[in-house]
């Protein structure tokens, strides 16, 4: 326990050392961790506040010197084009893992240790020489005793520890910039970190993966055109992952190795088609397709995916709502796009409405004014959710990664031919989720389903309502209450504390003037009689009731 606490606070310094480094220093003092860093690291933070270097460089820098879990996070981050600017978007598209290679001696004991045997047992053949080391995991290739060919990925030794560790201080970072800044609150920082540590999480367990491959192959099992590769469950442990190796080559050199134009539209049309069933069919699609895990293989005419650590997936309703906007965006039916991504979204209730449909309706009169054979659906889709983001509207991450996706897919079908676009190849397959989306039958299992949620929502109103009632009786109810709303509380308070000073101030003025007309009328001779104390006392109390008036009446609030 002890130990972990002292790793936990050694790394606190390194972190916040390095902000400073980057120029982030006043991040450091704004939410109060200055007293964690040496006299040298506050001066050299100083320093570096004036550094002028430009953002996206500097963030970019920075993870790649944290370490892994920083990479994995702005490499997350990248698809993120709602919250973050575009020169920094570009520079965590970049982000490498300088990572060395772990040496074999601990290779073999992990693999000795996961799977019960040395790695020469395990394996007919297994090349000690690695084929790629990245942060998290290194691979090597090897020989099954049944003759399969596969590659192995380890995962190194230590750092799901040191991972976790990060992700920790994470937390208490975010918690600490909500605190401090109004941007941070206002987008949740909490929950993006949460939603972004738990995507690590995930991608540290090699079980995780693999169940994502599998459900990946199920998808295109009556496909005979897809490829992906068979994982071998009794070589695969949660450090260790076993898959079928798969010779091809990357989806970019097509245009190089392909040469009948013919043929390279159909991988074209493929690749499409299969993006199409992953992300509007089955919900379930491949979250980082860069070209480096997409393979064609020419024997076979086979596309092959490879590498399922990270993927989007995508709920029912969510599919037909990113359908829906998929299809307004064709139609230009500016109504359809921005229902749809008030459903699929977390919209303020502030919202300027008729701002936000204007900003959409532009963004959708573009298709029209763009040849079709131009039009960048991908790059229209990043350009909705930006809007979205400045009208404070909140959109799942899965369709940020859904808009990097297309993106991705747009840039290597125009690798494959400049003539192809991805509306062209999708148009077809569109048109039929319109057919299909309109078919009786389908439109009775909507109403059937939609029923059910309404029948049961009415089913569990009486339940919430006692629950409701049984917290307001015990005093234990909470209200949640805007800004705007307690700034109008506050005014009817103020209007209330000036209604009873006025009365109070015109009872005083009252009994004064009463008081002085009562002895002025038994005509009592005292001191105050002699200098007209009752002309003078009156001129003082109706001035001092007059300010008071003016007073109360400049402030608006009566």
């Amino acid at each position: 326990m002890l130990t972990d606490k002292l790793r936990r606070l050694t790394r606190y310094k390194e972190i916040l050392s390095l902000l400073g480094k980057y120029g982030f220093g006043y991040l450091i003092e704004e939410v109060g961790l200055s007293q964690l860093l040496s006299f040298k690291d506050r001066i050299k933070a100083d320093f570096e506040k004036e550094n002028t270097q430009e953002m996206g460089v500097r963030i970019r820098g920075l993870l790649e010197e944290l370490g892994p879990t920083f990479i994995k996070l702005g490499q997350l981050l990248s698809i993120r084009s709602d919250l973050l600017p575009d020169d920094v978007i570009k520079e965590l598209e970049t982000l490498q893992d300088n990572v060395p290679p772990v040496p074999i001696d601990e290779i073999k004991k992990k693999l000795t240790q996961e799977l019960g045997k040395p790695p020469e047992e395990t394996f007919y053949s297994f090349n000690e020489d690695y084929v790629a080391a990245a942060s998290i995991g290194q691979v090597h290739e090897a020989v099954l005793w049944t003759g399969e060919k596969v590659m192995v990925k380890i995962q190194r030794p230590g750092i799901r520890k040191n991972v976790h560790t990060d992700l920790e201080i994470l937390q208490d970072l975010s918690r600490l910039l909500e605190q401090n800044y109004d941007w941070a609150e206002q987008y949740n920082v909490t929950e993006i970190t949460k939603e972004l540590s738990d995507s690590i999480r995930k991608e540290l367990d090699y079980l995780e993966e693999a169940r994502n491959t599998e459900t990946i192959a199920f998808q295109f099992e009556d496909n005979e055109k897809i490829k992906v590769p068979e994982i071998f469950w009794d070589y695969t442990t949660s450090y260790i992952l076993t898959m079928e190796k798969i010779d091809g080559i990357k989806i970019t050199d097509v245009k190089l190795k392909v040469e009948d134009k013919e043929k390279r539209r159909e991988i074209a049309d493929l690749l499409v088609q299969s993006f199409i069933t992953q992300i509007l069919r089955e919900g379930f699609f491949h979250g980082d397709p860069h070209p480096g895990n997409m393979l064609y293989i020419e024997d076979s005419a086979q596309l092959a995916y490879i590498d399922f650590g990270q993927v989007g997936r995508l709920s029912g309703r969510m599919r037909y709502n990113t359908a829906s906007m998929m299809i307004g965006l064709i139609r230009e039916d500016t109504g359809m796009i921005v229902k749809a991504l008030y459903r699929l979204s977390d919209v303020p209730s502030d919202v300027d409405e008729k701002k936000f449909f204007d900003d959409v309706d532009r963004i959708s009169k573009t298709v029209s004014r763009v040849p079709l054979g131009e039009m960048d659906l991908g790059m229209t889709v990043k350009d909705l959710l930006s809007t979205a983001q400045e009208h404070r509207i909140i959109v799942p991450t899965e369709l940020t990664m859904l808009g990097k996706t297309l993106i991705t897919v747009e840039g290597i079908i125009s690798g494959i031919d400049p003539e192809l676009n991805l509306i062209q190849l999708a148009r077809p397959y569109a048109e039929e989720l319109v057919m299909e989306r309109y078919n009786p039958i389908n439109i009775g299992k909507r109403l059937f389903k939609d029923a059910e949620e309404i029948s049961e929502t009415i089913t569990k109103l009486p339940g919430r309502v006692d629950e409701v009632l049984e917290q307001a009786a015990d005093g234990e109810l909470k209200l949640k209450i805007s800004l705007s709303q307690i700034d109008s509380i506050f005014n009817k308070i103020d209007r209330i504390s000036n209604q009873v000073s006025f009365s109070l101030t015109l009872l005083a003025f009252s009994i004064v003037v009463l008081g002085l007309i009562i002895g002025a009328a038994f005509g009592t001779n005292t001191l105050l009689t002699s200098i007209h104390a009752l002309e003078i006392g009156f001129a003082v109390a109706f001035l001092m009731f007059l300010w008071i008036i003016y007073s109360i009446l400049r402030s608006g609030r009566f």
